[in-house]
């Protein structure tokens, strides 16, 4: 190789270097943003039912918490925390939504969009692997 090959390949190796550099600075930096998603619990997964229901009667929340075993001035504290809002009906009844807060604090509704994701592509999965066209690659 000669002197002026071997020049610009130590410069694509630099730059590659620099290059790869920025690509793992880019990758921690992405990775301390990542939220930290929360082990599911019975708590979070019942603030993450009232979020996917857009409200909750008081009624229906505590035959929920009663099937949890859990105190019902669990409701209290999730309002105290602000993770919890409510508000009476005109026909008098109790019901209780999730807050802004909470579905940003919590990642609520994030499992919800998962599974429907994944659902979705069940199908489509299911269907293409059924396809005329894969077939021609089981005579292979």
């Amino acid at each position: 190789m000669t002197s002026g090959h071997s020049g610009q390949a130590q410069r694509y190796i630099r730059s590659i270097q620099r290059t790869l550099g920025r690509l793992e600075d880019l990758l921690r930096e992405m990775e301390s943003q990542v939220p930290e998603l929360r082990p599911p619990d019975p708590r979070s997964e019942l603030l993450e039912q009232v979020h996917v229901a857009g409200a909750m009667e008081q009624r229906r929340l505590f035959e929920l918490l009663d099937q949890r075993s859990i105190n019902h001035t669990w409701i209290g504290a999730q309002v105290g925390a602000e993770y919890l809002e409510l508000w009476q009906a005109a026909d008098g009844r109790t019901l209780y939504r999730v807050t802004d807060r909470a579905i940003r604090e919590l990642h609520l509704g994030q499992l919800a969009s998962a599974a429907a994701y994944a659902s979705l592509s069940e199908s489509s999965f299911g269907d293409d692997w059924q396809s005329a066209e894969d077939s021609a690659y089981d005579r292979l």
